[in-house]
């Protein structure tokens, strides 16, 4: 087979986003037998599983739920993902019980049929709730056990995509139906308290005997899963979208939310995508199983498990080892719930194809019959009792609110609620009388009966002011949610709220803030920002921010009037100014800067708001301010101009008044500073300032002082300027290519036709491995490639020059198939072969196979020529263009992975089609849509960059496909196509599956440049222990099982003291997120040759080095003598028994 050149950053996008589908296209149909599946599954020591249920009994299983009876309901359906035309849906639910305790369904029910895609389930009421297609039907049961009446409660879901419609029901602890919709439904409902609208994604919140229906909570692409703990706090998971467990905020925005000026992350980023969510415990399960998070990633064919700890008012997840691992293709488990006794139980959609758009739907591989339950239970170790909560007399069900089994507390509840009122009130109010008030043990009981009450209905005072001032401060943020649904119920709602915002705990105050935002007043806005009083964490910052946007209304209005709202506290008001970025605000702003009782900081931070916000004549005060600031405060004044800048170029908005103030900054002793008012002159038209950009790029020296002087005369467009840089273009000198290159790079904001005549001299000229910016020029203006493959056409290139250039356009992202073609021809390249046939396939995989060698392929896949890390992360170390491929080789078949590497645009993910973005003033953008709001449009380019564009500034918009054009490619002799495609087949499984350990996998090197050099020599190593601007350091990633080779280290060549024989060293570094202080442990198995400083002070390594840290990122640094050590960098994160740390390692790029 001839030479093959595969582009790798190009194919992984689509290899990852498309490929899971695809691949199943060539899946094989496995032997359908439940007990050859079980022998398949690894379970953790003392753990064992079991069939509960399978097919006949029920096919294709989407969600399940018990009952307050312990059978157990599940929806199926048959007809997804489309209903044949012609056909009548029959999709059921199904009720499975087991009747004589020994583990297994005995019983089989079909409750009800001819449903249409049961997505969603939850018993209850006298019968069961059902998520069918657009509707919210209740199903009531007969005596008999079969449905009866059905009854619509809602209409007007949408049905755009069959698996994003609502799904996921789950109860709430405040009697409230919870349940999901995804990214690509859009859903306007009728209600008694008006129409409620959610586009996109998000949780619902519902209470059928009021009928009221509201949003939870925004976003996420697909959230199969959703849960609370016993304190009441929602969590989430995402099956179309990598960050594990979601902390869920009331009334947040998280990813794809429509219109999120800001969303909150995952707790657990690279994360595979997981579905269903589960909160185990009870006294069947081990104790250090107590509170474990479950979850699905069925793609990996796996259930993860994860541990919650406290991070200030949030919290910081830890993968734990799986509950359960297969090989077997089609274990697809999709939800997971507690059982009555204790046990574990888990939803098997069971097919080998997954997903439904990329596959036909008609595909006859498609399995419409099979399904299964599972149930998973601690070897030795006793059932939970069964308890009898139907039967059971009212004070019974109260005893049972005490049970450690959550399933217990939950159905008590339920079947309270379901009793009525005036049947439970009473008796309640007796049990909660009766026990000890004054024991902190009697919180959590105490809290349950809180919840019945709210199920109920009812408001109980006393109780709630009891569990605020809880001692556990979880059960104090639990009595402030209930609160916040009382308030206007409870008199002294108000003065509660007050103490709650000064909680010892960030939790409560969080809780307390987003209250604020449930009842709309002044006062309200005033008593949230006083959280600010206290420590503010990422939660609580976000809490605060949401609920000063949400209460604009309420506080702006005193602003405009010339009043200071927030009580005069100039903290408050900035932080509110901040979050909502109103313009109406400027003028108030104006006045409030020149207030002599501000700080410097407090004044710098509203100036540059001012910037943000204001008009000309507020711009003006601005820039008076850099002015003045310039000398004494050149870093002040950089933060201003840049502030000005900004707003030049995001809202076209100029200083009003002289502007050849700016001219004061070309003496600047700041060369930063003289760059930005370089670029002011040009964003602001300040022709009258062009002489002077003119002397300036005559004399610079710096590169980007004269880049920015000559961008702006390409701004101003005067003849004049248009001359300068032709002349500028043409010179010739030793030089000129100093000169010759900026001034092209600004023709091309001119006229990319004149500037393309001129590129193609200053790329013959140029050195190896040079070229990208002007590449780069070309490729971010509308028409750039097609002028500059015009006028490259029968030129000739270097071949490193053109190489760049067919790089640089891959990295764009965009598709310009005649600049790469006319490259190849430039730099005399060759031509890539990017299909096989039906036979070179065949054979292509079976070397695969055969000779194909997996730790080859991971060093090809590392090298830096390949930039697959630009685009990609392996367990959440990477780039973020694509998803993160740690379990790639669980899903995708051989032929697919190769297809799609050499033909990376032949088919796109939903969700990974990128948009592309002409601006009014010649540029274009192209990137997948993040988030838009009604001013910006948000979106992640191919550099990994989030870009925003103004939306008053587009001309127009249009599909752009793969963010990875074909086209371009990176040379691969066979073998190593070979061994890569080998290694990507392997990702996920055995050695190259990443566990649960905290290896440290994002790294940073330091480049042997002169900058670092000089203060090596006259320093020593621990120069390179601080946080020197001038030093540079690139990004670097562990393997997949975690280790840094140290082959991969820049190296720095040292003398030995007067004597010739010399040393070689290298550094490293990561960086730590700690969101509590507390002592952390770095388990180092190797420490030979190795010098440590945390944040500049120096630790002496050892095996197990433990460290006291404090919060914020810390930066941790080694020197590697390369001479003295053998093994890669290897370095796990560990907990401190009985330390308080919240520490996280920092990954991505």
């Amino acid at each position: 087979m001839p030479r093959l050149l595969v582009c790798l950053c190009v194919g992984f996008v689509f290899l990852v986003s498309a490929i899971p589908a695809l691949a199943q296209r060539d899946a094989k149909v496995p032997d359908p037998d439940p007990e050859l599946e079980r022998k398949t599954f690894q379970l953790p020591p003392g753990f064992e599983v079991n069939l509960f249920a399978a097919d006949p009994q029920l096919a294709k299983p989407i969600q399940m739920n018990f009952d307050a009876r312990g059978r157990l309901w599940v929806a199926c359906s048959e007809t997804y993902p489309q209903i044949e035309p012609g056909k009548k849906a029959n999709d059921k639910i199904i009720v499975l019980e087991d009747t004589n305790n020994d583990g297994k369904a005995d019983k089989t029910t079909v409750f009800a049929d001819g449903l249409f895609i049961p997505t969603g389930i939850e018993p209850g009421d006298g019968g069961v709730y059902v998520a069918n297609s657009t509707e919210l039907l209740h199903i009531e049961e007969t005596k008999e056990g079969k449905a009866g009446k059905r009854k619509v409660l809602l209409s007007g879901f949408g049905t755009e995509d069959t698996h994003h419609i609502i799904h996921s029901f789950r109860w709430g602890h405040d009697g409230c139906l919870y349940f999901n919709q995804s990214i690509y439904i859009h859903s306007h409902i009728e209600t008694p308290y008006g129409v409620r609208r959610l586009n996109a994604g998000g949780i619902w919140q519902f209470r059928p005997e009021t009928m009221r229906l509201e949003v939870f909570a925004r976003g996420w692409v697909n959230s199969w899963g959703h849960h609370f703990d016993r304190f009441g706090q929602s969590f989430a998971t995402d099956g179309a979208y990598g960050e594990g467990i979601n902390y869920v905020l009331p009334g947040a925005y998280y990813v794809s939310a429509v219109g999120a000026a800001r969303i909150l992350p995952g707790l657990n980023p690279g994360q595979p995508k997981q579905c269903g969510l589960e909160i185990v415990g009870g006294r069947h399960l081990p104790d250090d199983w107590q509170e474990n998070f479950i979850t699905c990633d069925f793609r990996g064919h796996r259930v993860n498990r994860f541990s919650l700890k406290d991070d200030g008012a949030g919290y910081i997840s830890q993968q734990l080892p799986d509950l359960i691992r297969s090989t077997h293709p089609a274990f697809r488990p999709i939800d997971v719930k507690m059982g009555p006794d204790g046990a574990i139980y888990i939803a098997d959609w069971y097919n080998p194809i997954i997903q439904h758009g990329e596959v036909d739907f008609r595909d006859p591989r498609r399995d419409k019959t099979h399904g299964r339950i599972w149930r998973i239970t601690a070897k030795g170790r006793p059932l939970a009792p069964k308890p009898n909560l139907v039967g059971a007399t009212t004070r019974e069900l109260l005893e049972h609110l005490k049970s450690p089994e959550g399933w217990t507390r939950h159905f008590a509840k339920r079947v309270l609620k379901e009793r009525g009122i005036t049947k439970e009130v009473e008796a309640l109010a007796d049990w909660i009388i009766a026990l000890d008030w004054k024991n902190p043990a009697n919180e959590p009981f105490l809290l349950e009966a809180l919840w019945v009450y709210q199920s109920l209905n009812i408001v109980e005072p006393d109780l709630l002011k009891h569990l605020l001032r809880a001692k556990d401060h979880r059960a104090r943020a639990a009595a402030v949610r209930v609160l916040s649904n009382w308030q206007d119920r409870v008199k002294d709602a108000g003065a509660l709220l007050d103490a709650a915002i000064g909680d010892d705990h960030p939790r409560v105050r969080l809780e307390a803030v987003r209250a604020c935002a449930l009842s709309p007043s002044l006062a309200s806005a005033e008593r949230a920002m006083k959280a600010l009083d206290k420590p503010v964490d990422r939660w609580l910052e976000y809490a605060l921010w949401l609920t000063a946007r949400e209460l604009e209304a309420e506080w702006m209005p005193i602003l405009r009037e010339g009043k200071l709202p927030f009580g005069g506290n100039v903290q408050h008001l900035l932080f509110a100014l901040q979050a909502v970025n109103s313009r109406d605000a400027a003028p108030s702003l104006a006045r409030l800067v020149k207030d002599e009782k501000l700080s410097v900081e407090q004044r710098v931070e509203l100036l540059k708001l001012l910037a943000a916000i204001g008009g000309p004549a507020e711009l003006s005060i601005v820039l008076d301010m850099a002015v003045d600031a310039d000398r004494e405060f050149p870093k002040v004044s950089s933060e201003l101009l840049n502030a000005l800048l900004s707003s030049a170029r995001l809202r076209s908005v100029r200083a009003s008044g002289d502007l050849r103030r700016l001219a004061r900054f070309f003496d600047s002793k700041s060369p930063e500073n003289m760059a930005l008012a370089a670029s002011l002159v040009g964003a602001w038209k300040a022709g009258e300032l062009q002489k002077n950009l003119m002397e300036v790029a005559t004399i610079a020296r710096l590169p980007n002082i004269r880049l920015a002087c000559m961008e702006s005369l390409a701004d101003l467009g005067t003849p004049a300027a248009r001359e300068f840089l032709l002349q500028a273009a043409k010179y010739s000198d030793e030089d000129s290519l100093k000169v010759r290159t900026p001034a092209v790079l600004a023709l091309c904001r001119l006229d990319v036709n004149l500037a393309a005549s001129h590129a193609v001299s200053v790329l013959a000229d140029l050195e190896a491995n040079d070229g990208a910016e002007i590449f780069s020029a070309f490729l971010e203006r509308k028409n750039g490639p097609a002028a500059l493959a015009s006028a490259l056409t029968g030129k000739k290139l270097p071949a490193d020059v053109a190489k760049v250039g067919m790089r640089t356009v891959r990295l764009s992202g965009k598709n310009a198939p005649e600049l790469v073609a006319v490259l190849a021809k430039a730099g005399a390249l060759e031509s890539p072969k990017r299909t096989l046939s039906p036979a070179e396939m065949k054979q292509f995989i079976a070397d695969v196979q055969a000779k194909g060698d997996p730790a080859r392929g991971e060093a090809v896949f590392r090298r830096a020529d390949m930039l697959c890390f630009k685009c990609h992360s392996i367990g959440g170390a990477g780039g973020q263009v694509g998803s993160d491929i740690l379990s790639l080789g669980t899903s995708a078949q051989l032929e697919y992975i190769v297809d799609s590497v050499l033909q990376p645009n032949k088919n796109v993910k939903e969700g990974y089609n990128a948009l592309k973005v002409d601006l009014k003033d010649g540029r274009q953008i192209v990137g997948i849509k993040l988030r838009e709001t009604p001013a910006e449009l948000v979106l992640r380019d191919a550099e990994d960059r989030e870009v925003v564009v103004p939306k008053n500034k587009i001309d127009e918009t249009a599909n752009a496909g793969s963010l990875m054009p074909e086209g371009l490619i990176d040379p691969l002799t066979r073998n190593e196509l070979v061994d890569l495609v080998r290694f990507l087949s392997e990702l996920g499984k055995g050695q190259y599956a990443i566990g649960n350990e905290r290896r440290v996998r994002t790294w940073q090197v330091l480049q042997p440049t002169k900058e670092a050099y000089t203060p090596l020599h006259r320093v020593g190593v621990h120069a390179m222990a601080g946080n020197d601007p001038a030093l540079t350091w690139s990004p670097a990633y562990s393997m997949v099982r975690g280790s840094l080779p140290l082959g991969e280290l820049p190296r720095f060549e040292l003398k030995k003291g007067f004597q010739e024989t010399k040393s070689t060293v290298a550094f490293a570094r990561f960086r730590l997120d700690v969101s509590a202080p507390g002592k952390a442990k770095l388990h180092i198995p190797s420490v030979a040759g190795l010098q440590i400083w945390f944040d500049g002070t120096t630790v002496t390594p050892a095996t197990e080095t433990i460290v006291e840290l404090g919060p914020g990122l810390r930066t941790v640094v080694l020197a590697v003598d390369v001479d003295a050590r053998k093994d890669p960098l290897l370095i796990e994160l560990h907990d401190v028994p009985g330390s308080s740390a919240r520490v996280r390692l920092v990954g991505g790029k």
